[in-house]
């Protein structure tokens, strides 16, 4: 005992030095530690912040695009970092876009919520020309608490190499600068991939507008020529006939068949005009409820005696389907042009079959029936499948056809409200599958044949056209058949006429500047209402689209006995005969 004596007695105060340099010591790991602490997560929080960043530089295309699967690539990219527990990206409302988790439980539900759940979170926010367009949220894994208590167990020995530990938190935090700095410049090299990518993105959409215009002036121009190709025959032929019936001296025999080929070609131009019309779903309609299945039963013959003997017309008509509301002699014309365009294919004959069905429901929920007709001739090719519905494209030899049918027939199930589509393979043959809604009403039973005809009634008819020539013209097929006309320009003229005088009937055109027939027919019915009213156009945009509200309408051009008929069904209607 005695040494320690003489120790305590040469060094009272060991104790106390040795308690205070304890407490320092104490003190001093203590510090280490927390700057330590501080400095971790310094270091973690700045490394999710890099990455945070980096993330939201690459998910900025695909929020403002709203493509939530190349979000996700992205976000599943930090999955080969261990460290990094879970990230998200946000949407400009707060919602979450794109997610990942590596232990579940770890992520905000929001961008707005701000409970940690990490011992160290990024947020960066996600910008697109200075505006805000989303949020990305970064956590990462906290450190194991064996590995904490291992460090905090050895406060001695950090104290004693505290240098060594500035020395590496030195060389730490100067690596960490220099990932940084590569960081940066990849984040750089990113942003200006991006930019370049917007740029070339501009470009395409530019070429790609450019392609579409150059594509919609090629069709002009084949529309265009194919309409002069056609009314240029159509015309030589009229033109031709109409210099013959002028030559001094022609005999009769003569006159007639110049004056039948001009009558004949007229209405060859008429229906050209129609199926173009059909085509740009512009076609003035008469809807009617019709029985689809009786439709093609009465057509039987006439396909037998169009066909010929070399094809076999084949009907296979569905049981219990609904009817159509559609224009009976659209209807007819559609059929019968996918019907020739079979035969054509068909060169050493085969069979055509027209089959009726029950359709899918269409987009709008109604039902809707198919005619499907198909044929077992040649086929088409693929190249040559797409292009079908064009107006003047035919796979057909020079001549044997104008390239218009399947484009009326593709016309007239558009503006019915239905699809027309088209199956077709090299060699087996082709099947075009017409599909009409189906109509809440019933068919109306088939009308007894027309009665025949007597003497033409008359009257006294106003004739409204601001065309001078085509007011001369129906005003001479008027007087010839013996009814008295008076001449209106105007729809306001006409109006004013009907109001101080009678008329019998109002014939006059829809297409007028100021006034519309459509317009004068809604005037007369509102203040004389007994006066009947026969429209005619060419085309009207405006009948097209809602018809005629029950007017009859007769189309141009048309002939002397067409024109008789709807002024003697209107005269009818209105009481007995004028005169």
């Amino acid at each position: 005992m005695r040494p320690f004596n003489r120790i305590a007695d040469r060094w009272p105060n060991v104790p106390l030095a040795a308690g205070a340099v304890a407490v320092l010591l104490v003190l001093a790991g203590l510090m280490v530690i927390f700057q330590n602490e501080a400095g971790y997560r310094e270091q973690k929080l700045r490394e999710a912040q890099v990455q945070s960043d980096i993330l939201a530089a690459s998910v900025t295309a695909a929020l403002d695009f709203g493509d939530a699967a190349t979000a996700k690539e992205s976000v599943e990219a930090l999955r080969v970092n261990p460290q990094v527990n879970s990230a998200a990206v946000y949407a400009a409302d707060g919602s979450l876009f794109a997610s990942y988790q590596r232990v579940p439980g770890h992520l905000p539900a929001s961008a707005a919520d701000g409970r940690e759940r990490n011992p160290v979170e990024a947020r960066t926010p996600v910008l697109r020309g200075g505006e805000r367009i989303g949020t990305v949220y970064l956590g990462t894994v906290r450190e194991p608490l064996s590995r904490r208590i291992t460090r905090y167990s050895i406060i001695a020995l950090l104290v004693l190499l505290a240098a060594l530990v500035v020395a590496i938190l030195g060389i730490s935090h100067t690596a960490l600068r220099r990932a940084n700095r590569e960081l940066e410049a990849r984040a750089q090299a990113l942003s200006d991939a991006y930019a370049e990518l917007h740029v070339q993105m501009e470009e395409r959409a530019r070429a790609e507008d450019e392609l579409r215009q150059a594509q919609k002036l090629q069709a002009l121009g084949q529309l265009t020529g194919g309409i002069a190709h056609d009314f240029n025959n159509l015309l030589t032929v009229i033109q031709g006939s109409a210099d013959m019936l002028r030559r001094p001296g022609i005999t009769e025999e003569k006159r007639i068949r110049f004056a039948d080929a001009i009558v004949q070609t007229s209405a060859r131009a008429a229906a050209l005009t129609g199926q173009l019309l059909a085509f740009a779903r512009r076609q003035p309609l008469k809807p009617e409820v019709i029985d689809v299945n009786s439709k093609i039963a009465g057509m039987t013959d006439l396909l037998d005696r169009t066909l010929g003997e070399r094809v076999q017309v084949l009907t296979e008509l569905g049981d219990g389907l609904c009817p159509i509301e559609a224009d009976p002699a659209q209807l007819e014309a559609a059929i019968l042009n996918v019907a020739v365009n079979a035969r054509d294919a068909m060169t050493e004959g085969g069979a055509l079959t027209i089959r009726t069905c029950e359709g899918e429901r269409l987009e709008d929920g109604r039902r809707s029936i198919q005619i499907r007709v198909s044929d077992t001739g040649a086929g088409i090719e693929p190249d040559d499948l797409a292009r079908v519905f064009e107006p003047f494209f035919t796979t057909k030899s020079l001549g044997k056809g104008t390239g218009l049918g399947l484009s009326q027939v593709y016309g007239f199930a558009a503006q019915s409200g239905g699809e027309v589509r088209i199956d077709s393979r090299v060699g087996e043959g082709t099947e075009v599958v017409i599909v009409l809604p189906c109509s809440e009403r019933e068919a109306a039973p088939a009308a007894d044949a027309e009665r025949p005809r007597g003497r033409h009634r008359t009257g006294r008819i106003l004739v409204v056209d601001d065309n001078e020539d085509v007011g001369r013209f129906a005003e001479g097929l008027l007087l010839e058949l013996g009814h008295e006309v008076v001449r209106a320009r105007t729809g306001s003229e006409a109006l004013a006429l009907a109001r101080g005088d009678h008329f019998d009937a109002v014939f006059t055109d829809v297409v007028m500047p100021g006034m519309s027939g459509i317009e004068l027919s809604h005037q007369l019915r509102a203040h004389l209402p007994d006066l009947p009213v026969v429209l005619t156009t060419g085309f009207s945009d405006e009948i097209a689209r809602s018809g005629t509200g029950g007017i009859p309408v007769v189309f141009k051009p048309y002939r002397l006995e067409t024109l008789a008929a709807a002024l003697d069904e209107v005269l009818d209607a209105s009481g007995p005969a004028a005169r």
